[in-house]
């Protein structure tokens, strides 16, 4: 009996497919994972905070874990009955936002790929520059440690330049806004551990779908990274905290318990952030939000221009990014020494109670913050009325230098002598057209002291007030 060849190749294909399923993917699994699992127990021996269970567990698995997890289920069960829903859709409402805030960590893409684009990225765009405001404290961390970088956020290539310089010593998971939320963008971030937050919503069932995870994160001791600012700052300035995801890791802290919660302060600062103009024609009320398609073909044609430059060997490099990783904050230690039980205070104190950490954190963030050669000469212009001599502008940053060194402020360059930064820093902004040189006289061009200001903000808070507003002119150059 002969079979026609139109049923013959379909069912050949069907064979197959099944002996691909059955057999061969099956095979493939085995050896993939046993291969990840070596790769990560080597990984884990150089790691100062190790890859943790949680962390490498699949996303399904950990989306089950919030579905079923009581407090969310009495969360779901409120909702249900305020607005009249079914089991069935509340029960898929849970599960679309566990879909959405779980990542999808994969260690070989992170430190095979990611970790290689990072560093060739952050050293073909910037001079990088880190230093350590406490190497002891921070070599004296327990290992087991849930630890959380706390961080300014100045430009969206902070995710890039901090995983970079901490990938040496843990695999940082982010919460990164809706921004991101683009295809294949989405997939990257997902595959690097970060986790996608809602910034602005009211909805209770994801509120408290999203804190279940962060603290589920935080107690298996995954490493974490925060910006308490929630944005990116406009004109400069360090913002206030938004405390909701600190409040979701602090919750459940128990300081009795064997595994202690740290925060280690990083500051963040650089010559020249990829979004500063954008930045200040929305200061001043020259752009609206643009949609998604108009920031995306902004994005392309910015790389494109500066690819054109690389291949023409026309590029230069955006000056200094700087990162100070501050005295890591013990929440046992702290807790010890206010003599307080996060867990036995009310609703307002534990309010208080965070509020008042919260503070904390941003002033050891604002200490941190490193001082870069376009910020000081910045200052030095905006405080001179917008122009000075060479000579002069040397004058005023060893000034301001001499002054941030007696009040303990830690250099993070390794630049020497005032005269060489404040060159830097004109050189920079020269290149910008944002001021322009004439022999020995520097002076800001029309249109260009928002953009002055947006860096000089960035340091205004190590100095003094009233010196620290560089709104207007505090002395002329005369």
């Amino acid at each position: 009996m002969q079979v026609p060849l139109y049923i013959l190749v379909p069912l050949v294909l069907l064979a197959a497919l099944a002996l691909a399923e059955r057999v061969l993917l099956p095979a493939v699994r085995v050896v993939l994972r046993r291969r990840l699992r070596t790769f990560v127990e080597r990984l884990n021996v150089r790691l100062a905070f190790k890859l943790q269970p949680f962390k490498l567990t699949r996303k399904r698995t950990v989306e089950e874990m919030l579905v079923h997890d009581p407090e969310v289920a009495q969360a779901a069960a409120d909702y249900r009955a305020e607005h009249g829903l079914s089991w069935d859709e509340v029960t898929d409402l849970v599960r679309a936002y566990a879909r959405e805030i779980v990542p999808r960590f994969n260690a070989y893409f992170y430190y095979r790929g990611a970790h290689w684009f990072a560093r060739r990225v952050a050293r073909a765009f910037y001079r990088v520059r880190v230093s350590f405001l406490d190497r002891r404290a921070l070599a004296a961390i327990d290992p087991d440690s849930s630890v959380v970088f706390v961080m300014n956020h100045r430009s969206n290539f902070d995710y890039i330049l901090v995983s970079y310089l901490v990938s040496r010593h843990a695999a940082v998971s982010y919460a990164v806004g809706e921004w991101a939320r683009i295809w294949p963008l989405d997939t990257l971030i997902r595959r690097l551990g970060a986790y996608f937050v809602r910034r602005n919503t009211s909805d209770p069932l994801y509120r408290k779908v999203l804190e279940r995870f962060v603290q589920l994160s935080t107690d298996s001791g995954v490493t974490q990274g925060i910006f308490p600012e929630g944005r990116l700052t406009r004109d400069g300035r360090l913002g206030e905290a938004r405390l909701g995801l600190l409040s979701y890791v602090l919750r459940r802290f128990d300081a009795s318990g064997r595994r202690d919660l740290v925060f280690i302060p990083v500051g963040i600062n650089y010559d020249r952030v990829l979004e500063d103009r954008t930045h200040a024609l929305l200061v001043e009320g020259r752009l609206e939000r643009a949609s998604l398609a108009h920031t995306a073909a902004l994005t392309v044609r910015w790389f494109g221009k500066y690819l054109w430059l690389l291949v023409r060997g026309r590029f230069m490099r955006f000056g200094w990014a700087c990162v100070n990783f501050g005295a890591p904050v013990s929440m046992k230690g702290y807790l010890r020494t206010r003599g307080r039980d996060l867990r036995a205070l009310s609703p307002e104190e534990y309010r208080d109670e965070v509020e008042r950490l919260g503070k904390y954190l941003m002033g050891e963030v604002a200490r941190a913050v490193p001082v870069t050669p376009v910020a000081l000469t910045a200052r030095a212009l905006l405080l001179a009325g917008g122009g000075a001599p060479v000579a002069a502008l040397a004058e005023a940053v060893a000034e301001q230098l001499d002054e941030l060194h007696g009040r303990g402020v830690a250099r993070s360059l390794n630049v020497s002598g005032a005269a060489a930064i404040a060159a830097a820093g004109v050189r920079m902004l020269s290149l910008r057209r944002v001021v322009r040189r004439d022999r020995d006289e520097v002076t800001v061009e029309d249109g260009e002291r928002t953009l002055l200001e947006y860096y000089a903000n960035s340091i205004a808070h190590l100095f003094p007030a009233p010196q620290n507003d560089v709104s207007a002119p505090l002395y002329s150059a005369s």
